[in-house]
Order: structure tokens, then C-alpha cells, then sequence
């Protein structure tokens, strides 16, 4: 019923005079917010903010043809195609729909597999990305079938609880020379701190079992016997090369 309904007004609310009148709506709403106690005020306009970022999330998807514009206008791409050879055996972890795995096969001339347990996304990956080898199944419980030289974790770990078993799993398994790395910061921005204070969620996406400090990455690769031998903080995240440290023992 609701969204016959939405498909009935969307013509009107898609009129330019809708467009003027909505807009006085939601600065009139705002604009209450200032009458409420400040953390009142606070937690009503930041959950209005999480309902447009969700729609801005959506909109950018669409408007690359189903690849979020943030692929194109970070350049993160750049940091992970920097750091594969040509020839490389690659492991992306939680490809998703390619877009990454794609770049390091055509750019970076690498030899590269995908594993994610999404299947949408495994099959916009194959039909995009041809060249490239799509896994579905689960990384916690997978045996790689042989070594990889380059192990990518890009946006996985945070979505993961049991973060340095399972890089100690895939370090002992895969026998990788190098993990590259991409996390979201938790000191992204002020207004973290500000909603936690408030009681408001404050990680980046629901999905995620924590947000990152450079300390906190540190100390998990540190437990898995990893080391890190860069790193870059862009764009609210946090970009790493992860190695082996000195006396680490593999399958430890």
C-alpha cells in the first residue's frame, strides 16, 4: 500500500513547487531543533542526517551503473594497484562486486581471485570483470588451494569479529609475502565522538563489528604476527601494507 501510494505522489513530489515546498518543510523541522535541549536537538538532526546519507549512498551506486562513485573519486585503487606486480598471484577477501579485483587484474597485471560470500554481487562481479576468477564461499572456513603472493583486505575486517584468527588463518594458509589493507578510521571525523556521547550509533556502516585507531590495526596485526610496513590515512581511512614480522611462525 505504501509504496503504491509513493508511486501515485511521485510525480508531484518530483515538481519543482514539491521541491520548493519541501525544503521549507525541512528547514522549518531543522530549525526546531534549535528550540530543544542542544543533545536533543543534536540527536534529532544526526538522525536525519543518517536517513539522507543512506539515499546519498544509493544515488552514487546509480549513478555509476551500480559501482559506488567512491571507487572513482577516492583513488584508493591507486594505493592497492601501487603495491601488486605483475604475475601476482592475488587473493581479494570480501571482493564484492569486483570493482577492486578488476583494477589489479587490468592495471596491475595481476593474477587475481575474488571470494565473497554474496552472490549478487559474485555475479555483477563475472559479468563486469571476465578475466578475473570469482569464488563464492565463506573465507573463514575456505582452504585456499595454494599460495598467494598478495592477500586484500579492502573494508573486510571491520565486518569481521574473529579479525586476527582469521588473519592468522589466512597468513598460515595463503603464505602471502604482503596483506594490503583498508580500513575505516574511527577518528574520521568530530562527529564521532559526539555521537557516541549522545547515544546515537556512530560506526560508518551497521554492519561493522568495530572502526579503527592506527593503534588498534597495530595491535590486531601485531597478535597475528603481521607487521605494517606503510601506511596511509585518506578519506576517513586507513591504508596499509601489512608483512610478516621477524620470528613470526607460520600456522602459529
Amino acid at each position: 500500500m505504501k509504496s503504491r501510494l509513493l508511486r501515485l505522489l511521485d510525480p508531484l513530489l518530483q515538481s519543482a513547487a514539491a521541491e520548493r515546498f519541501l525544503a521549507v518543510l525541512v528547514k522549518l523541522w531543522t530549525s526546531s531543533a534549535a528550540r530543544l535541549p542542544p543533545d536533543e536537538g543534536l540527536r534529532r538532526l544526526l538522525r536525519l542526517d543518517d536517513h539522507l546519507h543512506e539515499r546519498v549512498d544509493g544515488l552514487a551506486m546509480d549513478l555509476d551503473g551500480g559501482v559506488h562513485a567512491k571507487h572513482r573519486l577516492t583513488g584508493y585503487h591507486d594505493f592497492f594497484v601501487a603495491h601488486v606486480h605483475a604475475g601476482d598471484r592475488v587473493l581479494d577477501v570480501g571482493c564484492g562486486k569486483g570493482e577492486l579485483a578488476g583494477d589489479l587484474a587490468t592495471r596491475g597485471g595481476a593474477d587475481v581471485t575474488g571470494i565473497d560470500i554474496s552472490r549478487p554481487s559474485l555475479e555483477f562481479a563475472r559479468r563486469r570483470y571476465p578475466g578475473v576468477e570469482f569464488i563464492e564461499a565463506d573465507v573463514l572456513t575456505w582452504e585456499p588451494p595454494h599460495d598467494y603472493d598478495v592477500v586484500v583486505l579492502s573494508n573486510v575486517l571491520e565486518h569481521i569479529a574473529p579479525r586476527v584468527d582469521l588473519l592468522r588463518r589466512l597468513r598460515s594458509a595463503a603464505r602471502p609475502t604482503r596483506f594490503l589493507i583498508r580500513v575505516p578510521s574511527e577518528e574520521r571525523d568530530w562527529l564521532v565522538p559526539l555521537r557516541k556521547e549522545l547515544g546515537l550509533p556512530h560506526f560508518s556502516d551497521p554492519t561493522h563489528e568495530t572502526e579503527y585507531t592506527v593503534e588498534q590495526l597495530r595491535s590486531e596485526l601485531h597478535e597475528a604476527g603481521l607487521g605494517i610496513a606503510e601506511l596511509e590515512q585518506r578519506w576517513g581511512e586507513i591504508w596499509a601494507v601489512g608483512t610478516a614480522e621477524a620470528g613470526a611462525i607460520l600456522g602459529r
